[in-house]
């Protein structure tokens, strides 16, 4: 039986408008780009390496408690960019991969809400975690702690939880446990940085305990990330012109379309009930249904 849930075989790269983990990779390195061509201008005009230093690094990232209480901005702004281009450029293949999973699984909407809980979360983790292991966390002078872990984490633990059969599949028949790439990429994380920078490492716990609750609300019938979407929602009725809105309803006509192709009526469910239940798809994502809704899908699966 064919579902949403398990079609991984068939899964479609969708426009960018809808591709959260698109988005993403470009937010970021539209941040990423910004951060480090204001180093280079202010070397040019004649700065010292010391002197920028000290003026983008304190500002940006995530260092001890003492900074963060004059700095506390920092817990926003620490996960928009990376020190270097490799670590932005690899964060970026997990967070591509990971999301895009995740969004096929439960819908876009819920990625990048998710990610920013996640880099939050995480940093509200680096912390404390400071106050509880200051030995062991607290920084060197002049480190700061930038990059996106946490929010990977979140989105990677989010679809631990919610798809703990999903698999990554690199070819029509070879496929790998999507837990066993997500230990790779833990274990990869944990002999980077112990040894340079183990606020990393309470980074990526911090991202993950969001990540279990964010899937725990998930499967319980909430949906955390819908008051985001609802507000832009809400804002672009007002000055987005009523033509767009048809043309989305003409998109949205289309998808459907699409997802009927998995299910055909039986003696249990009729065509009408499918298309109510392919509708609350389209517009909420599939974990928007509820135990018996899904039940009554999975009986018109082909």
């Amino acid at each position: 039986m064919k579902t949403l849930y398990d079609a991984t075989k068939r899964f479609v790269i969708p426009r960018y408008e809808e591709n959260a983990a698109l988005q993403l990779v470009a937010f970021t390195g539209i941040t990423f780009i910004m951060f480090h061509f204001a180093r280079v201008l202010l070397l040019v005009f004649g700065h010292d390496k010391t002197e920028v230093f000290d003026l983008m690094f304190p500002n940006i990232g995530l260092s001890t408690i003492e900074l963060f209480k004059h700095k506390w901005w920092t817990i926003f702004t620490y996960g928009l960019t990376h020190h270097g281009f490799w670590d932005w450029f690899t964060n970026m293949i997990w967070t591509y991969s990971f999301a895009a999973m995740l969004q096929h699984a439960i819908g876009y909407r819920q990625v990048i809400p998710l990610f920013i809980y996640g880099l939050l979360s995480g940093g509200i983790a680096y912390l404390v975690s400071q106050f509880l292991l200051p030995g062991f966390f607290t920084p060197g002078a002049h480190q700061f702690i930038m990059g996106c872990y946490a929010g990977i984490s979140a989105i990677a633990i989010t679809l631990l939880v919610i798809a703990p059969q999903q698999r990554f599949y690199f070819s029509e028949n070879f496929s790998i446990p999507f837990y066993a790439i997500l230990i790779v990429y833990f274990l990869l994380t944990a002999i980077s940085y112990y040894q340079t920078s183990k606020g990393i490492l309470a980074l990526s716990l911090g991202g993950s305990i969001m990540g279990c609750c964010f899937a725990f609300l998930l499967k319980n019938g909430y949906n955390p990330a819908t008051w985001v979407y609802t507000f832009i929602d809400s804002v672009q009725k007002k000055i987005i012109p009523r033509e767009d809105e048809a043309k989305r309803k003409r998109e949205l006509a289309k998808r459907k379309e699409l997802l009927q192709n998995y299910y055909a009526p039986t003696d249990d469910i009729s065509q009408e009930r499918i298309d109510e239940l392919l509708d609350k798809i389209n517009e909420k994502g599939y974990y928007s249904l509820t135990r018996e809704e899904k039940e009554a899908l999975k009986k018109a699966g082909k």
